[in-house]
C-alpha cells in the first residue's frame, strides 16, 4: 500500500485458521460500537497487495489511456451512454432512462467499467472472494477489507452540507445519485465515499448480501477519496481494517471446508451454471467429499 494511505487502515496479520474464525466473530479486536461488526461491510481481495479501486479506475490505468485523470468523468459518461443505448437489445426488462443507479448496477453486473465498488455485509462471503483463486503459497497472502460505512458516511455529511440537506428531506435514491453524478467536471467536486444500491436488486446482489460504495470524485482514486474525506480525523484506522491472510494450506483448506459445509460457495453466490462451474476447482481441497470416486481405473468413466 502506498505510504500516503497506510494511516487510513489498521492492518491485521492473520496467523492461523482459528484466529481468522475469532476475527470473523469480532473477537480480539477493539471494534467501536455495542455490537461486533454492526454496520460493517467487507471486501475480499485475491492479493494483499491490491488497494481498493474501482473497475473504471483500473481500466483507465491498465489500458494506459492517454487522458489526464481529470477527464475520468468524461469517460464515465461516454461508457455509460454507450451501454444504455446498446444494452437494451439484450435485456428483457431494462431500467427507465433516468434510473441511473440501476444502469450502473447492470454495467457492474456484466463486467463493464464503473465507479461502483462491490462490498458485502457478510465477512465470510468476502473471505470466499479472497480465497477463491488463491494458490497455496506461504510467500503470498490474500486479504479481507472491513469498513464501518456509517462512520465514513457521517464524514461526508459533515463536509457536504448540500448532500445532508437532501437526505433530511427524506431518503431518495434518484436524488442522491443525480447529485453525485452531476457534480462531476464542475469546480469544488466533493471527495469521499457513499453507499448505494439500486432499488431493484438482481439475484446476485441478494445472494451475496452486496452493497455498492462509490467514490464521490471519480477523477481521484478510491483511496484518495478516503484520504481526503478523512483528513484531520484521528481515529481513521478504527473504521477501516485490512486482514492479511497467508495463503497457507492450513488456512486456505480450513476456509474452503468451512464455507462448503455452509453452502457458501460460488454456485450459490453466482446463481446459474457459470457460478457452479467456477466452484468446482476448490473441491480438490475436499477429497473426502468423493470417497471412492476416481480410484478404480476399471470403472466406467467418470466414476
Amino acid at each position: 500500500m502506498a505510504d500516503r494511505y497506510k494511516h487510513l487502515c489498521e492492518q491485521v496479520e492473520v496467523e492461523s485458521w482459528k484466529q481468522l474464525q475469532r476475527y470473523a466473530e469480532g473477537r480480539v479486536l477493539s471494534i467501536p460500537g455495542p455490537k461486533k461488526w454492526n454496520r460493517w461491510i467487507f471486501r475480499g481481495h485475491e492479493s494483499a497487495q491490491w488497494q481498493l479501486s474501482t473497475t473504471l479506475e483500473r481500466t483507465l490505468r491498465e489500458l494506459k489511456v492517454e487522458v489526464r485523470r481529470e477527464k475520468a468523468w468524461t469517460w464515465e459518461r461516454r461508457l455509460s451512454r454507450e451501454f444504455m443505448r446498446k444494452a437494451r437489445g439484450f435485456l428483457t426488462d431494462p431500467p427507465s432512462d433516468t434510473d441511473y443507479m440501476e444502469w450502473l448496477a447492470l454495467m457492474q453486473h456484466y463486467g463493464a467499467p464503473t465507479r461502483l465498488l462491490d462490498w458485502t455485509y457478510s465477512f465470510w462471503t468476502a473471505v470466499l472472494f479472497a480465497v477463491e483463486k488463491a494458490k497455496i503459497d506461504e510467500r503470498k497472502s490474500c486479504a479481507v477489507w472491513a469498513l464501518q460505512i456509517d462512520w465514513w458516511r457521517d464524514r461526508v455529511e459533515e463536509k457536504i452540507p448540500r448532500l445532508k440537506e437532501l437526505l433530511e428531506k427524506g431518503s431518495n435514491l434518484k436524488t442522491e445519485v443525480k447529485y453525485i453524478l452531476n457534480s462531476q467536471g464542475k469546480p469544488d467536486v466533493p471527495c469521499g465515499i457513499w453507499p448505494l444500491n439500486a432499488y431493484r436488486l438482481n439475484e446476485r446482489v441478494v445472494a451475496q448480501r452486496a452493497l455498492f460504495v462509490v467514490p464521490l470524485d471519480v477523477t481521484k482514486s478510491f483511496m484518495e477519496n478516503l484520504r481526503l474525506c478523512s483528513k484531520g480525523q484521528k481515529t481513521i484506522s478504527r473504521h477501516l481494517i485490512k486482514f492479511v491472510i497467508p495463503c497457507s494450506k492450513e488456512i486456505i483448506s480450513g476456509c474452503v471446508k468451512y464455507l462448503y459445509d455452509r453452502n457458501l460457495i460460488l454456485a450459490t453466490l453466482f446463481p446459474g451454471i457459470d457460478g457452479y462451474a467456477r466452484s468446482l476447482g476448490n473441491l480438490v481441497l475436499l477429497p473426502d467429499r468423493f470417497r471412492d470416486i476416481g480410484k478404480n481405473p476399471d470403472r466406467r468413466w467418470p466414476n
